[in-house]
């Protein structure tokens, strides 16, 4: 292979998006400060606060997501120059700094609408709520995702992708607060009593929540009527298949053991695990062979 001949230039400007990349994570880093009531560098060393460590690392994945979203969405322009690749990687952090602003009022609205009675900031905060904490991480990747299947879609404008982003995260909020009640138990007590075993099971199972609206917001926007017709099937249609695979396989995986019991009395967490994965792993089949 002759590298004299090679062109260098997508690589170059592939080592420029990692870079953005880690200075969309700073940034996102300043803009928890601003915008939560967190006291970041206090809390993960100061007061060595684990459920805060679980929270903010669900932060920084969700911002991860975000900007991979951002930036893969469209391709650059390299064969119009070099003005037209730089305005469209101008336009990729605006989009990624957008999605860090959204980021932090979605933690602010699930912390207030998702769990009746439970307020994760403040049980992270003032309890060092480890249940709290994997909830909250859980929240921070399921919007992400939600996010990630709202922006830069072909055919909308922002105005299209922000309404995608309320009317999926309505959703989101509407089916954990279902699954709550299907659930078969407390889950506002159990994470209220720190009961780690239920805050990763329904962490978790907010993610594979996410992975079904992910499917039903994302692809070429045509027009609301359109959109709108196939996302109330995707997102029916996944909640009820999740549903019911996530109970054939939890008999079939599960078979000696009732995982409420596990959960609730035991707090086992391994319980809660498998039960997520399980949730996590359906919801990625019906996202890519439904």
């Amino acid at each position: 292979m002759d590298f004299s001949q090679f062109d260098y230039t997508p690589l170059a400007l592939a080592f420029v998006q990692v870079v953005w990349g880690v200075l969309v994570l700073i940034l996102a880093k300043f803009a928890l400060g601003w915008l939560s009531p967190y006291s970041t560098d206090q809390e993960l060393t100061a007061r060595d606060n684990p459920a805060f460590g679980l929270a903010i690392a669900g932060y920084y994945a969700g911002t991860v997501i975000v900007y991979i979203s951002a930036t893969a969405s469209l391709p650059l322009p390299l064969d119009e120059g070099a003005q037209a690749v730089f305005t469209a990687m101008a336009g990729d952090l605006a989009w990624s700094l957008a999605g860090i602003a959204a980021l932090n009022a979605g933690r602010w609205i699930m912390d207030r609408l998702l769990v009746t009675g439970v307020r994760n900031d403040l049980e992270i905060i003032e309890h060092r709520n480890l249940a709290a904490g994997v909830l909250e991480c859980g929240a921070y990747i399921a919007y992400a995702i939600v996010l990630a299947g709202a922006i830069r879609q072909p055919g909308g404008t922002p105005w299209t992708a922000i309404g995608l982003l309320v009317l999926g995260q309505g959703v989101l909020i509407l089916a954990g607060r279902l699954y709550q009640k299907w659930v078969g138990y407390d889950v506002a007590k159990e994470i209220h009593s720190a009961n780690l075993a239920a805050g990763t099971a329904f962490a978790m199972t907010l993610i594979a929540l996410a992975i079904l609206m992910l499917k039903a917001i994302s692809g070429e926007f045509i027009s609301w009527t359109r959109n709108l017709s196939f996302f109330a099937f995707d997102a029916i249609a996944g909640l009820i298949l999740l549903m019911l695979l996530r109970w054939i396989t939890g008999i079939a995986l599960l078979p000696h053991s009732r995982p409420t019991e596990e959960i609730v009395r035991d707090r086992n967490v391994n319980v809660g695990l498998i039960e997520g994965v399980l949730a996590i792993g359906i919801a990625v089949i019906i996202l890519f062979l439904f």
